[in-house]
């Protein structure tokens, strides 16, 4: 596969802060190589950055950045290129689906939390806690207009996976809406028969990874906000797996890693096992063929 890598190095629109320094992480611990050992072709790396006319400010910021990740991304596609996006903040997965319409859009958002508040229900005010709502159409609606591409995504293909720390309005949310929430210790066991029930013919995936799924510790801890009762590596991969057997990926993003915790390295470790899941032939995510890098 010809993969397009594009890094969003901010965090709160902090360049290369907390988990803005995850995509370089990522790459200097050796991903293009990795890759390119896996058959893969790798494109030169692609940076986003703010716009430097502009004072920096997480809201402006943010959906500046989510500009530039849908342009990137459908430029990527266009030129045959999978874009698999590296970012400190989730909400560049607003942009990355942005990049991919008019194609229909299945989301398979794993997080430990449900980036589902709004503006009106948010107590932390972290944008990044909007992400999930934002792409659902529930938020900030005049800001997501201006994201090239922007349509919101429908909850009845969108899957919350893993997450197991949501505040009382996110959950009130997902009860009203049609969307899939499945805990972490049942998607192997629900997800295919949810796949084979959802309305996804004729749509693309999208794979959003928060590397805080990951359990902290089985896997790691992968910043701030460790939440236990997360997914291992061999129980995303299956996942992934099970997805790309139902739905054919179009892209794939990576988010919310701050390398300061991972103090081991599992959770770099575990990021190159989910990347290899996504790129590689869905058989072999089946039959357990990863290798993952040593320390």
């Amino acid at each position: 596969m010809h993969v397009q890598l594009i890094t969003v190095p901010y965090d709160t629109a902090n360049r290369d802060w907390r988990c803005g320094a995850g995509p370089g992480h990522l790459l200097r611990a050796g991903l293009a190589a990795y890759l390119e050992g896996r058959g893969h072709r790798v494109a030169e790396v692609q940076v986003i950055e703010a716009d430097p006319a502009y004072p920096v400010a997480e809201i402006a910021t943010g959906f500046e950045l989510m500009r530039r990740v849908a342009l990137a991304v459908r430029a990527s596609r266009e030129s045959g290129r999978f874009p698999l996006v590296l970012s400190g903040n989730c909400n560049a997965s607003v942009g990355a689906l942005s990049g991919l319409t008019p194609s229909r859009r299945a989301v398979f958002w794993f997080d430990a939390h449900g980036d589902l508040n709004t503006p009106d229900t948010t107590a932390s005010g972290f944008l990044d806690g909007t992400g999930l709502a934002t792409a659902l159409g529930f938020c900030w609606h005049r800001l997501a207009a201006g994201i090239p591409g922007f349509q919101r995504v429908e909850p009845q293909t969108t899957f919350l996976l893993g997450a197991r720390d949501l505040d009382p309005p996110e959950s009130a949310l997902l009860a009203r809406e049609r969307m899939t929430a499945v805990p972490a210790d049942r998607i192997s066991a629900e997800l295919p028969e949810l796949l084979d029930r959802a309305p996804l013919d004729g749509a693309v995936a999208h794979v959003h990874l928060d590397l805080d799924a990951f359990d902290p510790v089985r896997v790691g801890r992968a910043n701030t906000l460790p939440v236990p009762g997360g997914l291992s590596v061999e129980q995303l991969i299956d996942a992934i797996a099970t997805i790309r057997a139902r739905v054919p990926l179009a892209a794939a993003a990576l988010a919310s890693y701050a390398p300061e915790f991972d103090s081991q390295g599992g959770v770099c470790r575990a990021a190159f096992a989910a990347i290899d899941a996504m790129l590689s032939e869905v058989q072999s995510a089946h039959e357990g063929t990863f290798i993952l890098p040593s320390r």
